[in-house]
């Protein structure tokens, strides 16, 4: 009995310890406080922008999911979720077509990004070793974050809430801006970014000197934040709003400084081989979304591998989507194309293999285990030509047809002869953007933009009007912010 006693006031003793204890405020747990206090915090608030961007593209596939299984171009063999996509059924009942509706984890990004944008002139009063130069360098890699991001979201929903502070613990019903608007909203982020970030991580340039993050000018190609993929971003926020002269600006603007990017074409075997650009940091990628098997970041899911190959590079008899023989002789009907061969394999199956990803780390010897570390290309160099192609075609100059013959060429094809006109010229140009980027992210938005949503998929223009390019609004978010209403076409 009496040991009960002695463990019971030991208890008494602790409770009232524990207390007092929970009475004072933690100094060790994340605060909006205690947050932005050094170097150290402010380095993690931007590395939290990259990684919630990398979390709303991998998400179910979602950036592959957006870009291109809507087209037509892929057809599914077994799960109702993917065909429904390719039935653009976008209201079918699925776990998966949920979270594809769902902006939120976008709009978390952009929260992270108003944040740090607000916060991150604080630190430097606080910590000696974050200058004030390091401050401007770090807000202006959140700007760019923040207009890709409005861009991005603007092509999958059209009119989206335009939020650009953070709420203060409070949340205002906000209702959906017009795409115009948010187009220039980010346009202005993306002018400010331009001017606050170098071309390269060298140490050599006013806005970045010495080693950024205590990493060389190699860790940070293709991912952190440069002038180079401002501009780019500019030249597609332009052209998005059918400002073609600015977008040409801003194509020049990389183009013509190549010296200054280190930018290059790519040959198509670099492009699709193992360690080539989508192993990441190739000198044709722009902008991409990194995942370094080096660095422990992989993927058991949330890449196209995952749905593309099967036996014998991962453990699957049959993949979930492929494009069919006739489709690909169809896309690559030009003889002596390179991409028809190295962007696919076993061709004569009954469901051909798209073999332009392929980055299942070989590390790994477990057969039932595959981890993929592809990066997710967002710009590179061929893409930004034919878009300068496109600007040029538009604006009806006659150097247009050279910018396309640049990547036909490489690409094995024959030069186009000039003095097109400029409906065919432009259909010249959306076919190679077809055969360049599939399976990157572009078809469906390609679409959108050139007007052909009702020219190869079953909508009509009428419908297209009303909205079915675009993306329903998820109830989920409907259900939170009562400022919000549905797309005319999805209601």
């Amino acid at each position: 009995m009496r040991y009960t006693i002695v463990i019971l006031s030991g208890l008494l003793l602790l409770a009232g310890s524990c207390s007092k204890m929970l009475d004072q405020p933690s100094k060790r747990a994340l605060t909006e406080e205690n947050m932005w206090q050094n170097k150290n915090d402010a380095r993690a608030a931007v590395y939290g922008c990259y990684a919630l961007i990398r979390a709303a593209l991998m998400n179910e596939n979602a950036h592959w999911v957006y870009g291109d299984l809507r087209g037509g171009d892929f057809r599914v063999t077994k799960r109702g979720d993917l065909q429904a996509l390719v039935d653009n059924n976008l209201n079918a009942s699925y776990a998966t077509t949920d979270q594809w509706r769902d902006w939120r984890r976008f709009y978390a990004a952009i929260a992270q990004c108003n944040l740090a944008i607000e916060k991150l002139p604080e630190v430097p009063k606080r910590d000696y070793r974050y200058s004030n130069n390091d401050m401007e360098l770090d807000r202006s890699q959140v700007r760019f974050l923040r207009a890709f991001l409005y861009y991005y979201i603007v092509r999958v929903w059209g009119d989206v809430p335009l939020i650009t502070s953070s709420p203060n613990g409070t949340f205002t019903p906000t209702p959906r801006t017009n795409q115009q608007q948010v187009l220039d909203f980010a346009i202005q982020d993306g002018l400010a970014a331009a001017y606050g970030l170098p071309w390269k991580y060298n140490g050599q340039s006013p806005e970045q000197q010495g080693d950024y993050q205590g990493q060389g000018e190699g860790h940070h190609t293709d991912i952190s934040a440069t002038r180079g993929m401002a501009y780019t971003l500019l030249a597609h926020l332009y052209a998005w709003k059918g400002d073609y002269a600015n977008a040409l600006q801003n194509t020049r603007a990389v183009i013509d400084n190549q010296g200054q990017t280190g930018y290059n074409f790519v040959s198509t075997a670099d492009l699709t081989r193992l360690d080539g650009s989508f192993r990441g940091r190739g000198f044709s990628n722009i902008f991409q979304v990194d995942l370094n098997f080096d660095h422990a970041e992989f993927s058991t899911t949330g890449q196209l591998e995952d749905w593309t190959l099967r036996s014998p590079d991962i453990p699957k008899s049959e993949s979930e989507i492929y494009i069919p023989k006739d489709s690909i002789l169809s896309i690559y009907s030009e003889s002596g194309d390179q991409r028809a061969t190295l962007f696919f394999d076993q061709l004569n199956d009954a469901y051909p293999v798209f073999y332009k990803m392929k980055q299942v780390n070989s590390a790994v010897k477990n057969p039932t285990l595959r981890f993929y570390t592809s990066a997710i290309i967002i710009f590179r160099y061929e893409e930004l030509y034919l878009l300068q192609a496109e600007c040029k075609a538009r604006l009806g100059m006659s150097d247009a047809i050279g910018d396309l013959n640049s990547i036909r060429t490489r690409r094995g094809l024959k030069s186009l002869p000039g003095n097109p006109t400029q409906e065919a010229l432009l259909d010249a140009i959306f076919l190679e953007r077809r055969r360049e980027l599939i399976g990157e992210g572009w078809y469906w938005f390609d679409l959108i933009h050139f007007n052909k949503v009702s020219r190869y998929t079953q909508f009509t223009q009428a419908d297209v009007d009303n909205g079915a390019a675009y993306w329903p609004v998820s109830k989920q978010a409907l259900s939170t912010n009562s400022a919000l209403v549905q797309n005319n076409f999805w209601k």
